[in-house]
């Protein structure tokens, strides 16, 4: 199942990078650009591809530390809608220990641009992303049940501010809310719970001609 997965993601790749078609310029909202960010997952639908992303997360208490390596792919369908398809490779390694390596759980997801308000340099954007149970190997912390996560990521520049407030008009602020739902109550006796994610709001100065 875990070679289907992979097989899926990049069969994916290939479409995408076939396809004769410019991918637009998008998180414009009037004469705001907001550009993609660390913390925040972007509140616009766009054509993207993130072949590979790799991290290396710090070693925990017990000297284990973990290695991702992941596939995200983004294509819109519409000018208001895409859908996304990503999945990683993870690598355990622990002291005293064989290290433990494989895919992790297949993600899909759709997007809706719910508003782009361009006087006000305001965009929303609804998701939902769904993360398949029984798609990834156990080992590295796939799960054996199948979690949606309905999110809303959003965006808003302060170029709409009176001109007395000049030092904060080049300022933006991001930021999204999701819940993760899982289809399954418990696994081996033990809760699945509901959980809210949040990212954290960031300040970018971005390009915009009202801005001074």
């Amino acid at each position: 199942m875990s070679l289907t997965n992979l097989g899926a993601v990049v069969v994916s790749a290939i479409i995408l990078a076939s396809m004769n078609s410019a991918a637009l310029a998008h998180g414009f909202a009037g004469e705001r650009f907001f550009p993609a960010t660390i913390l925040t997952d972007d509140p616009f639908v766009a054509d993207e591809m993130s072949l590979p992303e790799v991290s290396l997360n710090p070693p925990g208490p017990d000297g284990s530390q973990q290695t991702d390596i992941l596939i995200d792919l983004s294509k819109r369908i519409t000018p208001d809608t895409d859908i996304t398809i990503g999945n990683e490779w993870r690598r355990l390694r622990a002291p005293g220990v064989p290290s433990v390596g494989g895919l992790g759980p297949l993600q899909t997801g759709a997007q809706y641009q719910l508003f782009v308000n361009g006087p006000h340099q305001a965009l929303g954007l609804l998701g939902l992303n769904v993360t398949w149970g029984h798609t990834g190997r156990a080992a590295v912390g796939a799960p054996d049940f199948t979690t949606l996560s309905p999110t809303f990521d959003f965006g808003k520049g302060f170029g709409d501010l009176p001109r007395s407030l000049t030092f904060l008009r080049p300022f933006a602020i991001t930021g999204n809310l999701g819940f993760d739902f899982p289809t399954q109550a418990t696994t081996a006796g033990v809760p699945n719970p509901t959980i809210s994610t949040t990212g954290s709001p960031s300040n970018t100065a971005s390009p915009t001609s009202n801005a001074v």
